[in-house]
């Protein structure tokens, strides 16, 4: 089985209005919103598979990542003969694989499950470790390490158990920079919105904010911004955030993140 591919390194109320036309179920948006975000699969490269700590190749995003749990049937289930992670471990992989980014209308099936019961997926997962280091998973990988019996990196297990709150560094300052860029397209400045939130910091919320003001941007990401801001809701210093003065999509992401919140496993919003 092929080695692994060396590391890149860093490189208060629930809003009350939904958009009257939103669909249930999976795709939660409306239809016409979503046919201006096709940019995730317009640009999706076709291969869906990398080798364990490769760069991330997936999609363009303006942050080095590192990319781990990215299987095919090409290398098979990397490290499937390793030991199974611990009971805590595996909770803690749980834990931190949350919220899912990078959401598409697309959907991914498990190469290794029996045709008929077939897994999908769709997004990922990104990990901002305390040393710099990001990295990215398919939504799947929980999937893999309890079906199929994928491994995870040791050296990406062992970050975890440190993952935690973050100061603002020079990803936080980047991913900020690009969604405030006005001279950026639009597709760029809508790709780290929710992930910023990971810096529960009120640079985050005046960038968000700023955000949710520029009508072009919102009309296509306005989920996106509402989804970031319902992670800080219950930081100190979001105490005077008015989610009424938003728009209905901003307010639509919002609910989205505050039921996801609810859910048993999911980690606290801040």
């Amino acid at each position: 089985m092929p080695g692994r591919a060396a590391p890149r390194r860093s490189a208060r109320a629930e809003p009350d209005a939904v958009p009257e036309n939103a669909r249930t179920g999976p795709a939660t948006i409306p239809i016409d919103h979503f046919e201006k975000k096709l940019w995730p699969i317009q640009e999706m490269r076709r291969n869906m598979e990398y080798l364990d700590l490769s760069s991330y190749e997936y999609l363009e995003f303006p942050i080095p990542m590192c990319s781990i749990g990215w299987l095919g049937h090409e290398h098979g289930v990397q490290d499937a003969g390793a030991p199974p992670p611990a009971a805590t471990d595996l909770e803690q992989l749980k834990a931190a694989s949350w919220p899912e980014v990078s959401l598409t209308l697309g959907w991914h099936e498990c190469e290794f499950c029996p045709k008929g019961s077939t897994f999908k997926g769709n997004g990922e997962y990104h990990y901002y470790m305390k040393n710099g280091d990001v990295y990215s998973a398919p939504m799947m990988i929980t999937h893999y390490v309890e079906e199929h019996a994928y491994r995870p990196p040791v050296e990406f297990m062992e970050q975890l158990k440190e993952i935690g709150e973050l100061d603002w560094d020079w990803r936080a300052e980047r991913l900020a920079k690009i969604l405030l860029d006005e001279s950026e397209d639009l597709i760029s400045r809508s790709r780290g919105i929710v992930d910023l939130a990971n810096w529960k910091d009120s640079r985050t919320l005046d960038a968000l904010k700023r955000a949710a003001q520029d009508e072009e941007l919102a009309d296509i990401a306005g989920d996106e911004i509402g989804r970031s801001l319902g992670l800080l809701l219950d930081c100190e210093f979001a105490a005077d955030l008015h989610i009424e003065d938003f728009s209905d999509f901003v307010r639509f992401g919002i609910s989205q993140t505050r039921r996801e919140a609810t859910v048993p496993g999911q980690p606290g919003v801040c």
